[in-house]
């Protein structure tokens, strides 16, 4: 038998950045964001041999046993699989294959780590047949990353692949965490659809390199007063959406990257501003480098009158138009 699951990739709308600590632990963080049709899946294939294969990032490691899984460390591009597989290692009756793709080529800035933890936690969750609550899987998820592996970050990539949907989401102060999805008509969707477009800019980057840097600004008083300006906005543009105040959800989405800027200035870069001032230039109400920033996709709310010549726009000035839908359905296993 096997077990394939796939987890969403999300784009955060607002508010990312309040959900890393120490702010949310010690302020309380809000963000708001959408899971996407881009996809992380896992296929988990038990066998009757020790042995393990692994397929990730177009590479493949071949261990003899779940006793010789590397240190932390050591093979840092399979360190995210070797924690999911530590995580399950009492549990593990047999060897296994496991194969990690993604539905494009790159994922980078809409929660890509978060949705392959997810999507390889689902699959070992269905072959020991003991499935957990969205909640505790995007915890899970989240708390490897951060806690195992000690990559500064936050928790809403992983609750956003494990719930799907539209999410409020806070965290803190303390632990506390808290998902209340986004109760959306129908026609709200569509509409929200009809508005927006994503593109990839390029660039490379570690998320963790960039959380760093916002985390070491987190002492700056101009930065601690733009990020509770992020926390701020997340009700607003919940409102926004929910009443389809379009150029006014724009309006919070363009102070919210201003924002964003401002809390971590290496999350834009000369290229990266030119995009943005392009698309405003054809008529974008507002939007955001999605994820952590430095490199990656980009997303923007306009009238969709003008969707068509800004496209071609951003293309022309090397921006590639990403196609996507909006997932409702979070981390979801099949066992064939």
């Amino acid at each position: 038998m096997k077990f394939v699951s796939r987890a969403p990739c999300r784009i955060s709308l607002i508010g990312g950045g309040t959900d890393v600590d120490p702010f949310a632990k010690k302020f309380g963080g809000k963000v708001l964001n959408l899971a996407i049709s881009l996809y992380n899946q896992a296929e988990l294939t038990p066998k009757k041999s020790p042995s393990i294969t692994l397929s990730a990032l177009g590479e493949k490691r071949h261990l003899t046993s779940v006793n010789h899984i590397p240190a932390y460390g050591q093979d840092k591009n399979f360190d995210l699989v070797y924690a999911v597989i530590n995580h399950f290692k009492r549990h593990l009756p047999s060897g296994f294959d496991l194969k990690l793709t993604q539905t494009q080529d790159s994922l980078l800035g809409l929660g890509r780590s978060g949705s392959a933890a997810v999507a390889m936690i689902a699959a070992f969750e269905a072959w020991f047949k003991k499935p957990s609550s969205p909640k505790q899987l995007g915890l899970l998820a989240a708390n490897l990353e951060t806690k195992k592996l000690g990559w500064p970050g936050g928790k809403q990539d992983s609750l956003a692949a494990a719930f799907g949907g539209v999410n409020l989401m806070s965290f803190g102060p303390g632990e506390k965490t808290q998902v209340s999805p986004l109760k959306l008509s129908q026609t709200t969707i569509s509409d929200l659809k009809k508005r927006t477009i994503m593109v990839f800019v390029g660039g490379s980057r570690h998320s963790a390199d960039q959380q760093k840097k916002l985390i070491a600004g987190m002492s700056d008083q101009a930065k601690l007063k733009a990020l509770f300006g992020l926390k701020a906005a997340v009700a607003p543009a919940a409102q926004a959406l929910k009443n389809k105040h379009w150029p006014l959800l724009g309006k919070i989405l363009h102070q919210g990257w201003k924002d964003k800027k401002k809390t971590n200035p290496a999350v834009t870069t000369a290229a990266i501003d030119k995009i943005y001032s392009l698309a405003q230039a054809h008529g974008a109400w507002g939007g955001k480098l999605s994820g952590s920033g430095g490199a990656g996709h980009m997303f923007f709310l306009l009238p969709p009158q003008k969707k068509s010549t800004t496209v071609k726009a951003l293309t022309r000035a090397g921006a590639k138009e990403i196609k996507f839908n909006y997932d409702f359905t979070g981390a979801k296993t099949d066992a064939t």
